[in-house]
């Protein structure tokens, strides 16, 4: 821990309900087990759940917190078991899990995604808007040259959530695959699937993500206002995107992924999947998801949720990002400004894309 100042500049939560606080002289974590490693923080990521965090409907293991669960940087410190394949220097990201229990049935199983005892960096225990997080090793993501730390950290938990996501939807290329809800989730999605050869579409019932979906890079071949295009007419539109029409095509998408948080969204989407299909839930909402019988029992609609990402799936996203050059849409603050400019921000009607704290670039 040598040359690592004592304090730093930190974000903290105090209560919940209550506002973010700026501070300047929050202790560096030290103290590390054997496969933790102490990061040099360059950029950090504000993601949804911090939302779910403040408001107490996920409970840290003690206030004050310091938020977000989307950490990029460099390693400065490492404990005596890290993998040999990190070294101080290493520029990474880290997904928020954090010291699985490994003993209960998930665990046992390969699941730790699920273990019902780890600790969520930014969530449970201390994340990322501050200059240094310690993080367990084992859910380290390395970073390509390729990705910067501020296109790097949406990944950590927006980008690899959806494109583990993406991979659960078991889709064939060509086959139709409508993204509901365009956020920070839902605009990497429609680029990753691109990417992947299916046919996309994009749906929301906002101007501004709808418009930045169709000037990105990889845009999709279809875009949807719900609130202008019931389900039965966006049926009609999806169904132009078939290869080949026969009789034996059932109208609809293939797959749903729904990535926002409305119950009307969840509404919409099991309306336009197709007989057989698949709706995958992401988004979160704070009410119950309505699913009528017929839905599932004469409509035989298969609805799963998906969880974050395993490490292995993170770490092919990373370089899948790579490799196609996608881009997150992205808006960028100091860690001073996160407790009033950029939540101003992120509770506007126009927001769009992702925020990120740029905590020492």
């Amino acid at each position: 821990m040598a040359n690592i100042p004592k304090t730093m500049k930190a974000i903290r939560l105090h209560e919940y309900g209550g506002d973010y606080r700026f501070h300047d002289d929050i202790p560096v974590p030290s103290n590390l087990d054997d496969y933790e490693v102490l990061i040099a923080i360059k950029s950090a990521g504000f993601c949804h759940t911090e939302m779910l965090v403040r408001d107490g409907i996920f409970k840290a293991k003690q206030l004050p917190l310091i938020p977000s669960h989307e950490p990029t940087g460099i390693i400065v410190a490492m404990g005596t078991k890290v993998s040999n394949e990190f070294k101080l220097g290493d520029r990474v990201g880290a997904l928020n899990l954090s010291h699985s229990c490994g003993q209960c049935p998930d665990c046992l199983n390969g699941k730790p995604l699920y273990c019902e005892d780890f600790n969520a960096t930014g969530i449970t225990i201390d994340g990322a808007f501050a200059e240094y997080q310690k993080a367990d090793s084992h859910w380290l993501v390395p970073l390509p040259d390729e990705i910067s730390f501020e296109q790097g950290a949406p990944l950590m938990c927006a980008g690899a959530t959806v494109f583990n996501a993406i991979e659960r939807c078991a889709l064939k290329k060509g086959e139709i695959l409508a993204i509901v809800g365009l956020g920070a989730l839902g605009h990497l999605a429609v680029q990753f699937a691109k990417c992947m050869e299916f046919k996309v579409v994009a749906i929301d019932n906002r101007p501004e993500p709808l418009e930045l979906v169709q000037n990105l890079k990889y845009s999709p071949d279809l875009t949807i206002d719900s609130s202008q295009i019931d389900a039965t007419n966006a049926i009609e539109q999806i169904n132009t995107l078939q290869s080949i029409t026969t009789p034996k095509n059932y109208p609809g998408a293939d797959v749903t992924l729904v990535l926002t948080d409305p119950i009307v969204a969840y509404t919409y989407a099991l309306a336009i999947t197709k007989k057989h299909g698949t709706m995958v839930v992401v988004g979160q909402p704070r009410e119950p998801i309505q699913i009528e019988f017929r839905d599932l029992i004469f409509r035989d609609i298969t609805v799963k949720g998906s969880l974050l990402s395993s490490i292995e799936s993170a770490r092919r996203m990373v370089k899948f990002v790579a490799k196609h050059g996608i881009q997150t849409e992205i808006k960028t603050y100091s860690l001073e400004e996160v407790p009033n400019k950029m939540m101003e921000d992120f509770h506007s009607a126009n927001m769009k894309g992702k925020l990120v704290v740029n905590v020492s670039l």
